[in-house]
């Protein structure tokens, strides 16, 4: 008995020109894409351990205009979330 390819009701075939697209260089999302990487946090706030690659996680999301990032620390485990400041006005503390 010959092995039959498994049949894909929803499998479309890919058009020449599609397939060969190159999926690199300038597209329109790149300056968010550029902005999302130097907003995003590198380090973790409570220890300074790298969330860069599996040191931990940085989701971004949105709450109206503002831009946040969900944290998880795997060396510390601290969690939470982190807003880049633009302007703060504080208080000088009395003597």
């Amino acid at each position: 008995m010959i092995p039959r390819p498994p049949r894909v009701a929803n499998h479309v075939e890919t058009p020449i020109p599609v397939r060969d697209r190159r999926l690199g260089g300038p597209h329109w999302w790149d300056p968010d894409r550029i902005r999302h990487l130097d907003d995003m946090p590198h380090h973790c706030p409570a220890c300074g351990f790298s969330l860069d690659g599996p040191g931990g996680i940085v989701v971004e999301y949105w709450e109206a205009d503002r831009r946040m990032y969900h944290v998880w620390c795997k060396a510390c485990r601290w969690a939470g979330d982190v807003v880049r400041v633009r302007r703060m006005i504080g208080h000088e503390a009395a003597d």
